[in-house]
């Protein structure tokens, strides 16, 4: 069967995330002007602190060291499944090099370090982003907006 391959321009990005030594630790593709990203980050942020909730509800009871196991990986599971929905993408490269719990020097946890740096490239390009599509539209409607005391609509 033939088939035609049909080449587009994608907003899809790569970002090298690097560490304090300068190596590569994984590379995040995913569209950062994605108008729909903020209602799955704000999924992630609320699933983030359902889980902890619960944690510190069951911080002070005694449980085995397999069901505080199972519940670590659990959680793990879920935001590591959660962070692929958020991008559209595979991010398992960042947790092949710590757990997303993982405490950081300043007392964040490594997820949490993963998608504030997200958040810092969405808010970098979605602005320039939005000002390019009015600049591109505004190239279109020129012709139909009225100047003070003239008709709204070309006449010719």
């Amino acid at each position: 069967m033939d088939h035609t391959i049909i080449s587009i321009e994608s907003p899809v990005k790569y970002y090298d995330f690097k560490d304090q030594h300068g190596d590569i630790l994984s590379t995040l593709r995913f569209v950062p002007s994605d108008i729909d990203i903020f209602d799955r980050a704000k999924e992630v942020y609320n699933q983030i602190s359902a889980m902890e909730k619960e944690l510190s509800e069951i911080h002070n009871q005694e449980m085995s060291e397999d069901a505080v196991l199972e519940i670590k990986n659990k959680y793990a599971k879920e935001v590591k499944e959660s962070l692929d929905k958020l991008f559209h993408s595979d991010t398992s490269g960042f947790f092949e090099i710590a757990g997303p719990f993982t405490p950081m020097e300043n007392g964040q946890v490594w997820v949490m370090v993963l998608v504030e740096k997200a958040v810092e490239i969405i808010r970098e390009v979605m602005p320039k982003n939005i000002q390019k599509v009015e600049q591109e539209s505004n190239k279109y409607l020129e012709k139909y907006k009225a100047a003070p005391g003239k008709y709204p609509f070309p006449t010719a």
